[in-house]
């Protein structure tokens, strides 16, 4: 399975904000992370499912979904439909 069309843009003295624009075409999923920041989660077409620190959410979401995912939680997000496009938002993505 191809990976996913990505396009990031970082804005701040220390590039603390990102956006992530993300096309999955094709049925895939993340890589199984976690960050030591926030990350909201923006279903605009398709729909994902998303698995927290090893359980499955019940829930498919579907635009226009708004999920927020912890800093250090694992997940695993994954599409459900082609094509899905989420936006990724990390608002104080500071890494030391």
């Amino acid at each position: 399975m191809p990976p996913p069309d990505i396009t990031r843009l970082f804005k701040g003295a220390r590039n603390e904000f990102e956006v992530e624009v993300v096309f999955a075409n094709d049925m895939g999923s993340s890589p199984k992370e976690s960050h030591p920041f926030h990350e909201l989660i923006v279903v605009t077409e398709g729909s994902i499912s998303i698995e927290r620190d090893g359980k499955k959410d019940d829930s498919i979401y579907k635009p226009f979904s708004l999920i927020e995912i912890p800093a250090g939680v694992e997940h695993v997000i994954s599409a459900e439909e082609p094509p899905t496009k989420v936006v990724v938002i990390h608002p104080k993505r500071i890494v030391e």
